[in-house]
C-alpha cells in the first residue's frame, strides 16, 4: 500500500509543471523567431538585418524590467500577476502576428518582453515559496527542463511553421499554450497573500535599468565582427559607472529594488556571484560556439548540427530524475566540484571534434557531454535558495536573474570576441580558431572547482535531506 503524497509536495509539483509550461511558452517563441526572420522581412519589404532589432528589443526590455517583477508579484500577490503574465504575453504575441509593419512588431515585442520579465521569476517565486525544501531539487528539474528542450525543438518548428503556413503562426502557436496555462495556474497554483507594502525604488530602477541597458548594448558591440570597439567600450565603461551607482544606491535606500542582503548567505553567493558565474559563463559561451562549430568548423549542414545539438540536451535530460538521489547521496559540495570538473572535461573533448570522426561518433561524444553537465546546474540553481530565508527570496530571486542575464550576455560577446581576435581578417573562424575557444572555456570552468571546495561539506543538507555524518556532528561538539 502507498502512502499518500504530502498535499505540500503535490502543489509544489503541480506548481513546478505550469511553471515549466510557462517557461517552454517563453523559451520557445525566443528560438521559433530566428528561423522566420527572412520570410518576415520580405513581407515588410526591409533587408532581413533590421530584423535583429525585433530580438535586441526584446532583451533589453525583458531585462530593464525584470528588477521590478519581484515587487509587483509580492504587492498585488504572486499567484495573480503570473496568471494575468502569461494573459499579457499570449495577447502581446497574437499582436506580433497581426503586426503590418516593422515598428507595430516591435511594440508588440517589447510588450512581449514586458510581460515576460514577470512571467518566469514571478512564478519562480511562487514555487520557491510553497515548496519544502526537502523537494526543492526535484521541484527545479521539473521546472528547469523547458529551458532545455526549447532552444533545441524551438528552430524546426520554426523553420516548419514558416514553410507550412506562415510566420504569423510563429506567434499564434503561444495562443494555445497561453490559454493552458493560465487556466492552470489559477485552478491548480496556491493563492499567496500580497506582502505589506513598501514604497517603489523609483530611483533605484531607473539607475539600474539604464545600467543594465548600457551593459548590454557594450558587450554586444564589442563582441561585433567589425564593429569599432571605441563604441563598445564608451557605453560598456558608462554601464560599469551605472552599475556602481545602482550598487551605492542599494546599500543606502531603506527599500532597494535590488537588495544586495542575499549576497551574505555563503549558498547563495556561491552559486550565484563566486563559483557559478565562472561554469555558467562557460556553460552559456559553450552553446554559442558549439554550433558555430559543427557547422563552420566540421562543415555539417544545419540539420545535422541541430541534431547533435538535440544529443547535448538528450544527456542532459536523462540524468535529471537521478539529480535529487546523487545530490542526497554526495551532497552539494562534492557534487559541484566534481561537476565543474566534468564540465571543464567536456568542453576540452569538444576541442577534439574534427570532420574524421563519423556522425554517430559526434553523437554519442556530444551526448556524454550533456551528461556531464546535468547534476551541476541542478544542483547550482537549488544551491542558490539552500539558505535563503523565506522573507528574502523575492529580493534573491531579482539579483540571481539579473546576474543570469549579464552572466549570458558577457558569455555570448565574450565568445564573439574570443573568435573575432582568433580569426583576424577573416570573415569567419577556422576550426583551429573553434578549438582554442574551447580550450578556453574549459580553463573558465574548471577554475569553478577550487571555489565550489569552499563550501561546507553539509551545505544545503536541509535541502537535499542529507544526514550530517557523525564525523561533521563530533566536530561541530568540539
Amino acid at each position: 500500500m502507498t502512502s499518500p503524497i504530502d498535499p505540500d509536495i503535490k502543489a509544489a509539483r503541480v506548481t513546478a509543471i505550469v511553471l515549466a509550461a510557462a517557461m517552454f511558452m517563453v523559451g520557445l517563441d525566443s528560438t521559433v523567431l530566428v528561423t522566420a526572420l527572412p520570410r518576415m522581412a520580405r513581407d515588410f519589404g526591409v533587408p532581413p538585418t533590421s530584423l535583429s532589432s525585433s530580438i535586441t528589443i526584446y532583451l533589453l526590455v525583458s531585462t530593464a524590467l525584470m528588477p521590478m517583477s519581484s515587487w509587483i508579484g509580492q504587492q498585488f500577490g504572486p499567484r495573480r500577476i503570473f496568471a494575468g503574465a502569461i494573459v499579457g504575453f499570449t495577447l502581446a504575441s497574437i499582436g506580433c502576428g497581426l503586426a503590418p509593419s516593422l515598428p507595430a512588431l516591435l511594440i508588440a515585442r517589447a510588450l512581449q518582453a514586458a510581460f515576460a520579465s514577470m512571467m518566469v521569476p514571478v512564478g519562480n517565486l511562487v514555487l520557491l515559496k510553497i515548496t519544502p525544501k526537502s523537494y526543492l531539487v526535484a521541484a527545479m528539474a521539473i521546472s528547469s527542463t523547458p529551458s532545455l528542450i526549447a532552444p533545441v525543438v524551438g528552430p524546426p518548428i520554426g523553420g516548419f511553421i514558416t514553410t507550412v503556413l506562415d510566420w504569423p503562426w510563429v506567434f499564434f502557436i503561444n495562443a494555445p499554450i497561453g490559454l493552458i496555462g493560465v487556466i492552470a495556474a489559477r485552478r491548480y497554483i496556491p493563492r499567496l497573500p500580497a506582502a505589506p507594502r513598501i514604497p517603489f525604488d523609483f530611483r533605484g530602477f531607473a539607475i539600474t535599468a539604464c545600467a543594465l541597458c548600457a551593459l548590454i548594448v557594450g558587450l554586444d558591440r564589442l563582441g561585433g565582427h567589425g564593429a569599432d570597439w571605441r563604441v563598445g567600450g564608451a557605453i560598456l565603461a558608462l554601464g560599469v559607472v551605472l552599475t556602481l551607482l545602482a550598487g551605492r544606491h542599494a546599500r543606502r535606500a531603506a527599500h532597494p529594488i535590488v537588495p544586495l542582503g542575499p549576497m551574505r548567505h555563503p549558498c547563495f553567493f556561491t552559486a550565484t556571484i563566486g563559483a557559478g558565474t565562472f561554469v555558467r559563463i562557460a556553460f552559456t559561451a559553450h552553446g554559442f560556439v558549439l554550433p558555430l562549430m559543427l557547422q563552420i568548423g566540421l562543415g555539417l549542414s544545419p540539420f545535422q548540427a541541430g541534431l547533435l545539438l538535440l544529443a547535448t540536451n538528450g544527456g542532459d535530460l536523462v540524468l535529471k530524475p537521478v539529480c535529487g538521489k546523487a545530490l542526497r547521496r554526495w551532497g552539494f559540495r562534492s557534487m559541484l566540484v566534481s561537476g565543474a570538473v566534468l564540465l571543464a572535461g567536456s568542453l576540452a573533448a569538444c576541442a577534439l571534434l574534427g570532420p574524421a570522426i563519423p556522425f554517430a561518433g559526434l553523437f554519442a561524444i556530444l551526448f556524454v557531454v550533456g551528461m556531464c553537465r546535468s547534476t551541476l546546474f541542478t544542483a547550482l540553481m537549488t544551491l542558490r535558495f539552500a539558505d535563503m530565508p523565506p522573507a528574502e527570496l523575492g529580493g534573491a530571486q531579482v539579483l540571481g536573474n539579473l546576474v543570469n542575464s549579464m552572466g549570458q550576455a558577457t558569455a555570448i560577446s565574450g565568445a564573439a570576441l574570443l573568435l573575432n581576435l582568433l580569426s583576424p581578417g577573416l570573415h569567419a573562424p577556422d576550426l583551429g580558431a573553434f578549438r582554442i575557444a574551447m580550450l578556453v572555456l574549459a580553463a573558465i570552468a574548471a577554475a569553478g572547482a577550487p571555489l565550489f571546495a569552499r563550501l561546507s561539506r553539509n551545505a544545503g543538507a536541509e535541502v537535499t535531506g542529507r544526514i550530517v555524518v557523525e564525523s561533521d556532528a563530533m566536530g561541530q561538539m568540539e
